[in-house]
Protein backbone atom coordinates (compact mmCIF):
# COMPACT_ATOMS: atom_id res chain seq x y z
CA UNK A 1 0.00 0.00 0.00
CA UNK A 2 1.65 3.67 -1.10
CA UNK A 3 2.52 5.39 2.06
CA UNK A 4 0.33 9.26 2.26
CA UNK A 5 1.18 12.75 3.33
CA UNK A 6 -0.70 11.99 6.36
CA UNK A 7 1.43 8.70 6.66
CA UNK A 8 5.14 10.70 6.42
CA UNK A 9 3.22 13.56 9.19
CA UNK A 10 2.39 10.64 11.48
CA UNK A 11 6.14 8.71 10.90
CA UNK A 12 7.66 12.42 11.39
CA UNK A 13 5.89 12.92 14.36
CA UNK A 14 6.59 9.33 16.15
CA UNK A 15 10.14 10.11 15.48
CA UNK A 16 10.56 13.40 16.62
CA UNK A 17 8.92 12.22 19.86
CA UNK A 18 11.76 9.35 20.06
CA UNK A 19 14.49 11.40 19.57
CA UNK A 20 13.28 14.10 22.50
CA UNK A 21 12.84 11.10 24.82
CA UNK A 22 16.75 10.08 23.74
CA UNK A 23 17.74 13.16 23.92
CA UNK A 24 16.41 14.21 27.48
CA UNK A 25 16.73 10.91 28.95
CA UNK A 26 20.58 10.68 27.54
CA UNK A 27 20.89 14.74 29.42
CA UNK A 28 19.61 13.14 32.59
CA UNK A 29 21.54 10.64 32.66
CA UNK A 30 24.47 12.97 32.59
CA UNK A 31 23.42 15.84 35.23
CA UNK A 32 23.27 18.03 32.82
CA UNK A 33 20.99 21.18 32.44
CA UNK A 34 19.40 22.64 28.96
CA UNK A 35 22.04 25.03 28.80
CA UNK A 36 25.05 23.01 29.99
CA UNK A 37 24.01 20.58 26.58
CA UNK A 38 23.45 24.04 24.75
CA UNK A 39 26.74 25.00 25.40
CA UNK A 40 28.56 21.19 24.63
CA UNK A 41 26.86 21.35 21.28
CA UNK A 42 26.66 24.68 20.35
CA UNK A 43 22.49 23.92 20.05
CA UNK A 44 20.27 26.82 21.40
CA UNK A 45 18.63 26.12 24.53
CA UNK A 46 15.67 26.96 22.67
CA UNK A 47 16.29 24.80 20.08
CA UNK A 48 16.82 21.37 22.48
CA UNK A 49 13.66 22.71 24.49
CA UNK A 50 11.69 21.74 21.20
CA UNK A 51 13.37 18.62 20.67
CA UNK A 52 12.90 17.56 24.04
CA UNK A 53 9.50 17.99 23.54
CA UNK A 54 8.83 16.26 20.33
CA UNK A 55 7.99 19.08 18.56
CA UNK A 56 11.13 19.83 16.02
CA UNK A 57 12.15 18.33 13.30
CA UNK A 58 15.67 18.70 13.80
CA UNK A 59 18.27 18.53 10.65
CA UNK A 60 21.09 15.80 10.56
CA UNK A 61 23.39 18.81 11.43
CA UNK A 62 22.19 19.70 14.55
CA UNK A 63 21.00 15.55 15.84
CA UNK A 64 24.92 14.98 14.91
CA UNK A 65 25.97 17.90 17.43
CA UNK A 66 23.52 16.70 19.86
CA UNK A 67 24.90 13.08 20.11
CA UNK A 68 28.82 14.24 19.30
CA UNK A 69 27.94 16.37 22.72
CA UNK A 70 26.46 13.59 24.60
CA UNK A 71 28.99 10.91 23.19
CA UNK A 72 27.12 8.79 21.46
CA UNK A 73 25.86 8.35 17.52
CA UNK A 74 23.37 9.83 15.40
CA UNK A 75 22.20 6.09 15.03
CA UNK A 76 21.75 6.07 18.69
CA UNK A 77 19.07 8.94 18.76
CA UNK A 78 16.80 7.23 15.89
CA UNK A 79 16.86 4.21 15.93
CA UNK A 80 13.51 2.70 16.14
CA UNK A 81 14.18 -0.86 16.62
CA UNK A 82 16.02 -2.71 19.01
CA UNK A 83 19.60 -4.55 17.06
CA UNK A 84 19.06 -7.92 16.23
CA UNK A 85 21.99 -10.60 14.97
CA UNK A 86 19.91 -10.30 11.64
CA UNK A 87 17.26 -7.50 10.55
CA UNK A 88 15.81 -6.44 7.20
CA UNK A 89 14.57 -3.26 7.06
CA UNK A 90 12.43 -2.85 3.90
CA UNK A 91 12.90 0.35 1.66
CA UNK A 92 11.28 3.46 3.14
CA UNK A 93 11.20 1.97 6.93
CA UNK A 94 14.46 3.64 8.01
CA UNK A 95 13.94 7.05 9.51
CA UNK A 96 13.31 10.01 7.00
CA UNK A 97 15.85 12.59 8.18
CA UNK A 98 15.49 15.22 5.28
CA UNK A 99 13.10 16.54 3.31
CA UNK A 100 13.89 18.51 0.16
CA UNK A 101 11.71 21.57 -1.29
CA UNK A 102 10.75 19.62 -4.48
CA UNK A 103 10.07 16.14 -3.00
CA UNK A 104 13.55 15.19 -2.26
CA UNK A 105 14.03 12.71 0.85
CA UNK A 106 16.88 11.28 2.71
CA UNK A 107 16.38 7.93 4.55
CA UNK A 108 18.31 5.89 7.30
CA UNK A 109 18.61 2.90 5.74
CA UNK A 110 20.62 0.82 8.30
CA UNK A 111 23.80 1.16 10.47
CA UNK A 112 26.29 -1.20 11.46
CA UNK A 113 27.60 -0.98 15.60
CA UNK A 114 31.44 -1.53 17.15
CA UNK A 115 34.18 0.27 17.28
CA UNK A 116 33.38 1.85 14.21
CA UNK A 117 29.84 2.93 13.60
CA UNK A 118 28.65 2.92 10.58
CA UNK A 119 25.05 4.75 8.83
CA UNK A 120 23.93 3.76 5.58
CA UNK A 121 21.86 6.46 3.87
CA UNK A 122 19.65 6.50 0.74
CA UNK A 123 19.32 10.73 -0.79
CA UNK A 124 16.59 11.19 -3.39
CA UNK A 125 16.93 14.58 -5.13
CA UNK A 126 15.26 15.91 -7.59
CA UNK A 127 16.82 18.70 -9.66
CA UNK A 128 17.60 21.74 -8.24
CA UNK A 129 18.11 20.39 -4.67
CA UNK A 130 20.82 19.85 -2.51
CA UNK A 131 22.41 19.14 1.16
CA UNK A 132 25.22 20.90 2.77
CA UNK A 133 26.55 18.41 5.16
CA UNK A 134 28.69 19.63 8.16
CA UNK A 135 31.69 18.45 9.55
CA UNK A 136 31.39 15.22 11.19
CA UNK A 137 34.08 14.21 14.10
CA UNK A 138 37.83 13.89 13.24
CA UNK A 139 38.07 10.97 11.34
CA UNK A 140 34.79 10.63 9.74
CA UNK A 141 34.46 9.56 6.20
CA UNK A 142 32.04 8.63 3.31
CA UNK A 143 31.74 6.48 0.43
CA UNK A 144 28.77 7.79 -2.01
CA UNK A 145 27.53 5.61 -4.54
CA UNK A 146 25.25 6.97 -7.61
CA UNK A 147 22.20 4.15 -8.72
CA UNK A 148 20.89 6.88 -11.00
CA UNK A 149 21.17 9.84 -12.34
CA UNK A 150 24.05 12.70 -11.79
CA UNK A 151 25.19 14.12 -8.62
CA UNK A 152 27.88 16.98 -7.63
CA UNK A 153 29.86 16.26 -4.86
CA UNK A 154 31.66 19.35 -2.91
CA UNK A 155 34.35 18.96 -0.49
CA UNK A 156 35.74 22.48 0.62
CA UNK A 157 36.41 23.82 -2.30
CA UNK A 158 36.44 21.15 -4.79
CA UNK A 159 33.72 19.65 -7.09
CA UNK A 160 33.43 16.19 -8.50
CA UNK A 161 30.30 15.08 -10.62
CA UNK A 162 29.22 11.59 -10.58
CA UNK A 163 27.10 9.84 -12.65
CA UNK A 164 25.27 6.24 -12.48
CA UNK A 165 27.38 3.53 -11.26
CA UNK A 166 30.01 6.06 -10.00
CA UNK A 167 31.56 6.36 -6.00
CA UNK A 168 33.73 8.50 -4.14
CA UNK A 169 35.32 8.15 -0.57
CA UNK A 170 35.89 11.46 1.36
CA UNK A 171 36.72 13.06 4.69
CA UNK A 172 33.60 13.81 6.61
CA UNK A 173 35.34 15.69 9.22
CA UNK A 174 34.96 18.97 7.09
CA UNK A 175 32.43 20.91 5.25
CA UNK A 176 30.91 18.87 2.28
CA UNK A 177 27.45 18.98 0.35
CA UNK A 178 25.58 17.29 -2.40
CA UNK A 179 23.35 19.14 -5.52
CA UNK A 180 21.70 17.85 -8.21
CA UNK A 181 22.32 19.40 -10.90
CA UNK A 182 21.20 17.69 -13.60
CA UNK A 183 17.83 17.23 -15.65
CA UNK A 184 16.64 14.69 -13.62
CA UNK A 185 16.25 13.37 -10.22
CA UNK A 186 19.44 11.63 -8.75
CA UNK A 187 19.24 8.37 -6.32
CA UNK A 188 22.65 7.53 -4.22
CA UNK A 189 23.87 6.23 -1.14
CA UNK A 190 25.84 7.43 1.33
CA UNK A 191 28.10 5.37 4.03
CA UNK A 192 29.33 7.22 6.64
CA UNK A 193 32.00 5.44 8.83
CA UNK A 194 33.04 7.34 12.14
CA UNK A 195 36.19 7.10 13.96
CA UNK A 196 36.11 4.76 17.31
CA UNK A 197 36.41 6.25 20.31
CA UNK A 198 40.52 6.16 20.86
CA UNK A 199 41.15 7.18 17.36
CA UNK A 200 39.56 10.75 18.37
Amino acid sequence: MPTTDEDHVTENQDIAALIGQRVRSLRNKRAWTLDDLANRSGVSRRTLVTIEQGQANPSIAVLSSIGDALGVSFVALVETEPREQIRVIRAGEGPRIWQGNDGGSAHLAGSLPGANVAELWEFRMAPGEGYLGQPHPGGTRELVHVASGELTLSVLDQEYVLTEGDAATHPADVPHGYRNDGDGPVVFSNLVQYPSPQDT
